[in-house]
């Protein structure tokens, strides 16, 4: 794109100076008479100029590159699972540097910890899950949301010789049932919005808020809590300790594409350097069309950073299903999971969340994309999904 404006602006310059030409006596009182054989070899000049144009526009492009003063920024993300996974391809296949942009890494697995070195002006983007930056943007503060990392990713369990128990959700096999959760985890909020669009009574189910996401897997192996909600990194974990998956809630009737991790920065950040984070989410796009159309390449790039093996990555990425590792901001899921949060009584419903979630970065550096790669089908899917749910 960057090339096509500078040709059509040197086209326009190299045009007004042979306009200006034109009225140039140039050291004569007048112009020769132009004779039959002059129009051809007017017209192989033009020709080679035209040449010459073109040579020094990709000379100039070139040279513009190369002399771009890359912008440093200061980047938080998880390592312990496939979560942040575009930026950790991004950073390891050179696209943040392919795109101007310095990537000083910091991998630190803990939301509230990440969101307040944002807060604390200790570091410029971040990634996090969508429960608690948008619990820290209802409580004031001025976040916004620029990409997305994960979607979906969450599992109910249950003991096998329970699992006919409950093969519907309903009010009536629900009711009195103790449910195991982590508090602030994408599941539990997305388990009770469904729920409570089914018309069930929250009030009649007993939601045990436990430490940890392992605590989860083992209390109800234990019979402690009837079901549990667990992202996909424990998944493995709970069904070597025989518990089965209920549902994903990724189902047509129930929530699919609910949002997971975004990613995102404070507004003064934003606005002091655009350019800066629309490159970066511009080479988080680039990442997921590596992992994407280049299996190998991408799961190789990952496990320079990631601390799980090969094994589990692949069983998580590719073979198991029910995650989604796009980029799109999604404003369209992100919206209804704030929505939700307030209506379940998570947050108190203080922010108008829409003037949190900037696309038009996205929209941009997918645009640019575009352009550059305009046979790319995963480019013109992720522009498609983001005409449903970024307008």
């Amino acid at each position: 794109m960057k090339k096509r404006i500078l040709t059509l602006l040197l086209s326009t310059v190299i045009t007004a100076s042979l306009l200006a030409g034109c009225g140039s006596t140039s050291g004569q009182d007048t112009a020769p008479a132009q004779t039959a054989d002059q129009p051809a070899a007017a017209d192989q000049s033009a020709d080679q100029s035209a040449d010459q144009a073109t040579e020094d526009t990709d000379a100039q492009a070139a040279d513009a590159a190369e002399s771009k003063e890359p912008v440093t920024l200061k980047i938080v993300a998880f390592n312990s699972m496939i979560a942040h996974i575009d930026s950790i391809v991004a950073k390891n296949a050179g696209f943040y540097e392919k795109e101007g942009v310095i990537p000083d890494f910091t991998y630190n697995n803990s939301n509230p910890d990440n969101i307040q070195a944002l807060l604390e002006g200790k570091v410029d983007l971040v990634s996090a899950g969508a429960t608690a930056v948008l619990q820290y943007i209802d409580q004031g503060s001025d976040i916004v949301i620029i990409g997305g990392q994960m979607s979906s990713g969450e599992t109910l369990y249950c003991l096998p010789e329970r699992a006919d128990e409950f093969k519907e959700l309903t009010q009536e096999t629900l009711a009195g049932k103790k449910v195991g959760v982590s508090r602030m985890n994408t599941g539990d909020i997305v388990f009770r919005r469904i729920l409570k669009d089914k018309g069930v009574d929250l009030s009649t189910i007993e939601f045990v808020e436990l430490d940890s996401q392992a605590t989860v897997t083992q209390a109800v192996a234990s019979g402690e809590v009837d079901l549990g909600i667990n992202f996909l990194t424990y998944r493995e974990a709970a069904e070597a300790q025989g518990l089965v998956p209920l549902t994903h809630f990724d189902k047509e009737d129930e929530w699919p594409g609910f949002v997971c991790c975004r990613l995102f920065t404070t507004r003064d950040k934003l606005n002091a350097n655009r350019e800066a984070f629309k490159n970066a989410v511009k080479a988080n796009i680039e990442a997921y069309a590596l992992i994407v159309e280049d299996h190998e390449a991408g799961m190789k790039a990952a496990l320079e950073d990631l601390t799980i093996d090969e094994s589990t990555l692949q069983n998580q990425l590719f073979d198991y299903g029910h995650v989604g590792i796009g980029p799109n901001p999604d404003k369209k899921n992100t919206s209804e999971f704030y929505d939700a949060m307030v209506n379940i009584g998570y947050s108190e419903g203080n922010a108008k969340v829409e003037d949190h979630i900037d696309t038009s970065l996205y929209i941009d550096a997918l645009t640019e994309l575009l352009e550059e790669n305009p046979d790319s089908q995963v480019y013109k899917d992720l522009w498609e999904e983001s005409e449903a749910t970024n307008r």
